[in-house]
């Protein structure tokens, strides 16, 4: 269920809010100025509108998707790791960027920020593709983190986000497209997994200090392998266990959960659409 997550009202009154959109799909909007980031899916992601930029992750189909991005907003600028901007520069929109973790940038009236992350680069095998980035976004002392993927890997790169931002939330993903004991057993594995599991990304936003985790990366694309909302089920186990089920906010397609000086985590959900509910 959707909530509302509180933030520190002397800091900002910004209206903000983060809607996932499937799979590693998100709107940040912040107070009115809105980005779009790993857009997959023609249909959901031609609903959304008012976006400034879309921010790319890593140059993996699945989150960097000409098929998607073709259907976009032209007028909008498209943010890529370094190396990725043959990809999409000639989709004709209005501005391609290339940046690298620790380069920041200005949106309108939001400040983006490339962050570490940890991930294989490929686009379509391991190693041959450009870097990869996650991003903050923040306006008037809201944050939001989107960490795009993450492999089974050394996690201190989190560690020093957490101590530069204060997170409002962060978007994490918790499976990919095999089922969840597969990831599981490859915890040991570093580098050498692809994607983490739901009770890595759990301890991972711990490490953030971020008030809300919002899952992503789940219940969306998957090979009928095992049950798609078994990464969201052994997220909120491990996340009841250990007391920190109040941090994981687990949203539909199309769901939004609202940042907002209220601190009201009991507020009614607010939903833009819901083409499904990837449950």
């Amino acid at each position: 269920m959707a909530r509302t997550v509180g933030y520190n009202s002397e800091v900002s009154d910004v209206q903000a809010s983060v809607t996932w959109i499937g799979h590693a799909s998100a709107l940040v909007d912040l107070g009115g100025e809105r980005v779009l980031v790993d857009p997959l899916g023609r249909r959901r992601c031609r609903a959304v509108d008012g976006y400034r930029a879309v921010l790319i992750t890593h140059a993996h189909v699945d989150h960097l998707n000409r098929w998607t991005l073709s259907a976009l907003d032209r007028s909008a600028r498209v943010i890529v790791p370094k190396g990725a901007a043959g990809l999409v520069s000639e989709l004709g929109f209005a501005g391609v960027q290339e940046v690298e973790p620790g380069d920041e940038i200005a949106v309108g009236r939001l400040d983006i920020a490339a962050v570490p992350t940890r991930h294989d680069p490929g686009r379509w095998r391991k190693g041959d593709g450009p870097t990869c980035a996650g991003y903050v976004i923040a306006k008037d002392g809201v944050a939001v983190h989107h960490a795009g993927d993450i492999d089974m890997s050394d996690y201190s790169v989190f560690d020093d986000i957490g101590r530069r931002y204060r997170l409002d939330a962060t978007l994490l993903p918790i499976g990919g497209l095999l089922p969840v004991w597969y990831y599981r057993r490859r915890r040991r594995a570093l580098d050498r997994g692809v994607h983490i599991d739901p009770d890595t990304a759990l301890a991972i936003a711990q490490r953030l200090g971020a008030r809300a985790m919002v899952p992503v990366h789940w219940g969306t694309v998957h090979l009928r392998l095992g049950p798609p909302g078994a990464p969201r089920r052994r997220l909120e186990k491990v996340a009841a266990a250990e007391g920190a089920f109040d941090l994981v906010r687990v949203l539909g397609h199309g769901e939004a959960l609202r940042l907002t000086s209220a601190g009201d985590i009991s507020a009614p959900r607010e939903v833009r659409s819901r083409p499904g509910r990837g449950r």
